[in-house]
């Protein structure tokens, strides 16, 4: 790696991308040259800013306090955010290079991968802040400020690498920036629940070869289908870029979207009303208000929502059931994973528990009476209530109040 040029080239992006990006598309270099000289030592900066910050001084939360994390945790969290920020980076140069000719440009796989990391260069610097836990007001507008600039290089960028129109620049690169959200939301899940796997499955998990194999049913088998479901998806990936169809293209990038988020692309997340039936129109004695229902399909990724708010008197309660078909093998992974934290207070708790089979979290805050219950149902249906009440009791009544065994008959292949 040679540093001065590194620093000059982030300089130059930064400073004057005008004059940058024609210099970049210009030169010749390989996707390797690049991780190598470049990628690997940038991406590194965020991660290493918020291992370092948080190991150091901890993660400050109002009115609980400062949450102390073991350095373990942080360091397989670290180095699953590391890898994780490398292939994504990759994946989005897939993106790019796939929509091209839906925006007039031309396929370069190369210049596809230029167009992401240079004009992602100003997150990776902004995101070293996280080391200064002091400025941690400064951390939040100087990371957003750094993210909308990053999509205005990228317009800057795309017409020079990848050869498209001007008029069709903007809206190439939001796309892209629309595909990088859902990539980086699905990663953050997959991280967070695959850094406590590697606490509780150590060395096993890294030592199974192909012709070795867990139980169906156990933590390593879940993580091991996953693994196998994202190695087909990576493989179609590649025949559909060989096939230089379009069609092909992007079905198998909503394929790859799907595995890294466990989405079978079969299942149907339920129209949003059948979920709204089943919150009650008075609760606890309290009338129901705001009540609403969504569904949210992004890129394959199925989501459905109804909720509600109950109030009467000091209470005000929030109750929402989501149907996570989607996702639900990230929240598979993170039933094997997050059971058995806690942690607690002065001022409260929160933690992540097995009941009758079914994973729950409580969060409880005593100085301000306000907390957090939820329960995964059936293995897709998160039913949570949410809000200022005398206990957490009372939580747990109102998640109860919905009908347990009408959301398992739902899940069901047959209920459409």
């Amino acid at each position: 790696m040679n540093i001065e040029r590194l620093v000059a080239r982030a300089r130059s992006i930064v400073l004057q991308p005008r004059e940058a990006w024609p210099a970049i598309a210009a030169e010749t270099d390989s996707i390797t040259g690049i991780y190598r000289n470049y990628v690997i030592w940038l991406a590194a900066l965020p991660v290493l800013g918020v291992l370092i910050g948080t190991a150091l001084f901890g993660i400050h939360v109002p009115i609980l306090g400062t949450i102390r994390i073991g350095f373990g945790t942080l360091l397989a969290q670290a180095v699953l955010s590391y890898l994780t920020g490398l292939l994504i980076v990759f994946l989005l140069a897939l993106v790019v290079d796939a929509l091209a000719p839906t925006f007039a440009a031309g396929k370069s796989r190369i210049q596809a991968f230029k167009s992401v990391v240079y004009a992602i260069t100003p997150v990776w610097l902004a995101g070293a802040l996280n080391i200064l836990p002091w400025i941690g007001a400064l951390v939040l507008p100087v990371s957003a400020g750094a993210a909308v600039y990053s999509v205005y290089l990228l317009k800057l960028g795309l017409p020079r690498t990848m050869g498209c129109p001007e008029d069709k620049s903007w809206g190439y690169a939001i796309t892209v920036v629309v595909a990088g959200i859902v990539l980086s939301l699905a990663a953050g899940f997959v991280t967070s629940s695959l850094s406590g796997a590697d606490r509780s499955l150590g060395p096993a998990t890294a030592s199974v070869t192909p012709s070795a194999h867990f139980d169906k049913n156990s933590p390593g088998g879940k993580l091991q289908a996953w693994a196998e479901h994202m190695a087909t998806a990576s493989r179609k990936m590649e025949q559909a870029q060989k096939s230089g169809d379009s069609a092909d293209q992007a079905r198998a990038a909503r394929e790859m979207i799907g595995a890294v988020v466990g989405a079978d692309g079969k299942t149907r997340a339920l129209p949003p009303k059948r979920l709204g039936a089943l919150l009650p129109k008075t609760l606890l004695g309290m009338p129901r208000s705001d009540y609403s229902t969504e569904r949210n399909p992004v890129m394959g990724i199925r989501i459905s929502q109804a909720k509600a708010r109950y109030r009467a008197g000091p209470d005000d309660l929030r109750l929402e059931i989501t149907d996570m078909t989607g996702a639900k093998g990230l929240l598979s992974i993170a039933g094997f994973t997050a059971p058995g934290e806690a942690r607690e207070t002065d001022q409260g708790y929160e933690k992540t528990y097995r009941d009758s089979g079914n994973l729950v979290h409580e969060r409880w805050n005593r100085a301000r009476g306000r907390g957090e219950y939820a329960v995964v149902i059936a293995g897709r249906f998160v039913v949570k209530a949410e809000g200022e009440t005398k206990d957490i009791a009372t939580l747990r009544k109102a998640v109860e109040s919905i009908d347990r065994s009408a959301l398992a008959e739902l899940a069901s292949p047959h209920s459409g």
